[in-house]
């Protein structure tokens, strides 16, 4: 890791939530949904909504990243997900949203030659009140699947663990840590075993009429690794607009790379669309 890299992603982290959590009181949940055919409120509602891992908000996410300054040659990774989030109803006062990521990626080789291809797929279940107060929350498992079609770009190991959501949005804010840790169960013997933690502290200040800004910390943690930590920190400006018929909040970020192993990228650029599917 780059010196004093494990001091900057908690600095950082605490930074975040310090200078986003404001003096407002109280705070306002998904379900507390704008007056129907008010077209910037509800704009404004559903970017809030979005902003929210546990929302109960069917959407599409698909995020483009490209990191900068990796290896010798200093050369350019892709990273394309795709996060469908489905949340439904198991009780009258319990939700289910399962959340699945799906990267395809493109990185460069060791040998210079280009390794593309899926990754491994991670599913997460939050279990959530349906009726949220001031802090909103979300726990349940985390799974890792081997799915990915090139041996560099996966564990082959199968993997489980915990996740745990929590957030509170008072006023135009949005303030939240997500976390998740993944233990390898099974898989190729002659791989390393997966022993990994993930942080995400996000903050967003939402400005009206769906526009917000905002900052998030990808931080990742292999413990079986001399050098641990990976953490992009991005700051973000969001916006809520209509394709078509269909709602739509697009994402642009960029930052630097806090934290990496030798060869790590130095900085992420981000550009997003979340497609929303409002009940």
């Amino acid at each position: 890791m780059k010196p004093g890299c494990s001091r900057v992603i908690a600095r950082t982290a605490l930074v975040l939530a310090l200078i986003a959590y404001p003096s407002v009181a109280g705070a306002q949940t998904a379900s507390q949904a704008p007056p129907p055919g008010d077209a910037q409120a509800q704009a404004a509602e559903l970017a809030r909504q979005t902003q929210n891992p546990v929302s109960s908000l069917i959407s599409f996410p698909l995020q483009a990243n490209w990191d900068f300054g990796l290896g010798d040659r200093e050369a350019v990774g892709t990273l394309f997900n795709i996060q469908p989030v489905v949340p439904f109803g198991i009780t009258p006062s319990t939700n289910v949203i399962l959340r699945v990521i799906m990267p395809l990626a493109s990185q460069p080789g060791a040998d210079g030659v280009r390794v593309n291809g899926l990754g491994d797929v991670v599913a997460t279940a939050f279990f959530s009140p349906a009726k949220s107060g001031r802090i909103i929350w979300g726990a349940g498992p985390v799974f890792l699947l081997p799915a990915a079609t090139n041996t560099a770009l996966g564990s082959e190991k199968f993997g489980i663990g915990p996740s745990v959501v929590a957030l509170t949005q008072p006023g135009p804010w949005t303030v939240g840590l997500l976390f998740n840790h993944l233990w390898s169960t099974s898989g190729a013997t002659d791989r390393d075993d997966v022993n990994s933690t993930f942080l995400q502290p996000f903050v967003n200040y939402n400005l009206g009429h769906g526009l917000a800004v905002g900052g998030v910390m990808e931080a990742t943690a292999n413990w079986e690794a001399e050098e641990t930590w990976t953490a992009p920190l991005l700051f973000t400006v969001s916006k809520v607009a209509l394709l078509g018929k269909r709602p739509v909040n697009f994402i642009v970020g960029a930052g630097p790379t806090v934290a990496s192993p030798e060869g790590g990228a130095n900085w992420r650029f981000r550009f997003a669309g979340i497609f929303m599917f409002p009940r």
